[in-house]
């Protein structure tokens, strides 16, 4: 039976189990910030908001926004979805959600993010005289450990996961590496010639069929 690592404490479901021998290890960890940290932050004349990650998502639930939601991701869209959230455009992709922003007439934004999220996006608003106000909502605590078992497939939902298993690992040159979606694909490939497949989706249930496809390939 193949062996798989996850490198997270996101669970595949029952029959996954059945097929692979799966061991769930996060290497990251969330701390959400409280609302009455996050709400002072918040310009009462910001109506647009940029979520790019559910945790981000997850941290606003229960403030109060009126305005419209840029979104990466599609978990991200379900979890804004469930606090009635008016969403004007879902991507799986940064580059496909700047490209629809800039088409807008919107020149400020607030973005949520966390302590290491990436800045590709803000930066390249600013580049073209879009204001964005980023405001922390979470932080990422790395929790990297040593791994000594072998496995033929290894799964890493983001670039801050990536960070803290190789902090302590390497990669085996044979090892399939299967990630959430091409950002953390591309942390992959810049530390070696590895082996690495992401979904057209940013899903788990697109996630899971790649990984289905590939190993049993």
């Amino acid at each position: 039976m193949k062996r798989i690592l996850v490198t997270s404490s996101s669970s595949f479901p029952d029959e996954e189990e059945q097929k692979y021998k799966i061991d769930y290890i996060p290497f990251i960890t969330i701390d959400t910030y409280p609302n009455q940290q996050i709400i002072p932050q918040i310009p009462e004349d910001v109506h647009a908001f940029i979520v790019t990650s559910k945790n981000s998502a997850k941290a606003i639930k229960d403030i109060k926004l009126d305005g419209q939601f840029f979104v990466v991701g599609k978990s991200t869209a379900k979890e804004l979805h469930g606090q009635d959230r008016e969403i004007s455009f879902i991507s799986n992709y940064t580059e496909d959600l700047l490209e629809r922003m800039l088409e807008t007439d919107i020149k400020k934004y607030v973005f949520f993010r966390g302590n290491l999220s990436l800045t590709i996006l803000p930066d390249a608003l600013k580049k073209n005289g879009v204001e964005v106000i980023g405001i922390e909502s979470y932080k990422t605590i790395l929790i990297p450990k040593k791994i000594d078992k072998h496995y033929d497939g290894i799964v890493f939902m983001s670039p801050s996961a990536v960070r803290s298993f190789t902090s302590m690992n390497k990669i085996p040159e044979e090892t399939i590496i299967f990630t959430s979606g091409k950002t953390t694909a591309e942390v992959v490939r810049r530390l070696g010639d590895y082996k690495v497949y992401y979904p057209e989706e940013t899903t788990k249930e697109s996630l899971i069929a790649l990984i289905n496809e590939t190993i049993d390939a």
